[in-house]
């Protein structure tokens, strides 16, 4: 067999494959190795909820790395949920929540909420959801938790001419609707919604806010009452009407601030 013949032999797909499957793709970090490690131990039970872990230093020795590289691990754990780190205290195994969930997703919602259309694309998830949310309301709300939209209502009247305070009423108002069907998952998204589009707004005069603030009041009651009577068709509309017309709001608000610079 010639040298050429003999070199051609060598590169066939199949001992290519070969080749590539003898060969790392990537090397790992030593802190991603110790999270992955740790992850499956408390995964497999080897730690039971609320148990501590080994203090910082017996895991450098078990695992034979460097404080960074358990630093950086246990945070990786706690952004997942699977441990509580205390100032002082060692990590102790938890077990995920709904806010951890979407709180994975925070970073991410905020850098797509920058892209053109991103506030958009989140303001009709809001109208969906929330949408989804008053109709289940006008036909399953308790008389307690009616109770509680009317009072939170009690507080937006209150607030009117106290932007700060509004925006606080305005967000326990949506806030009660959402816990409505005691669902911690709906909670968790209704939280992050309301923080990542508020975190997304311009600055705003504040009498422009004040004369907004009556009109959003006037929209919660249309709300309220539609839900008190049962009537989720009705309950939708309004709550329809109510975030078409915030999200117009803001848009003008942003618009004006562009023109003004």
């Amino acid at each position: 067999m010639t040298m050429s013949s003999e070199k051609q032999a060598d590169t066939t797909p199949e001992t290519i494959g070969h080749a590539l499957r003898r060969r790392p793709l990537a090397r790992k970090k030593l802190s991603e190795m110790v999270e992955e490690e740790l992850e499956q131990m408390i995964r497999r039970r080897e730690f039971a909820e609320g148990e501590q872990l080994p203090s910082e230093r017996e895991l450098m020795a078990f695992f034979n790395v460097g404080r960074p590289s358990v630093r950086e691990a246990l945070a990786a754990l706690k952004r997942k949920g699977l441990v509580q780190i205390q100032n002082g205290e060692r990590a102790r195994i938890s077990r995920p929540s709904a806010d951890t969930i979407i709180s994975e997703l925070s970073g991410m919602a905020k850098d797509f909420l920058a892209h053109p259309g991103g506030i958009a694309h989140f303001e009709q998830l809001r109208l969906f959801f929330e949408s989804s949310l008053v109709r289940h309301a006008a036909q399953h709300a308790s008389k307690a938790q009616i109770a509680l939209l009317e009072k939170a209502l009690e507080l937006n009247s209150q607030s009117l001419d106290d932007n700060a305070l509004f925006i606080r009423s305005d967000v326990e108002f949506h806030r009660v609707l959402a816990e409505i069907p005691n669902n911690p998952i709906f909670m968790a998204i209704h939280v992050a919604l309301i923080d990542w589009l508020i975190a997304a707004r311009p600055a705003v005069p504040e009498q422009a806010l004040r004369e907004h603030n009556n009109t959003s009041y006037q929209q919660h009651i249309a709300i309220f009452e539609a839900i008190r009577n049962q009537d989720p068709d009705a309950a939708e509309q309004a709550l329809q009407a109510h975030l078409t017309s915030v999200f117009a709001t803001w848009h003008a608000f942003e618009q004006s601030k562009k023109r003004r610079k």
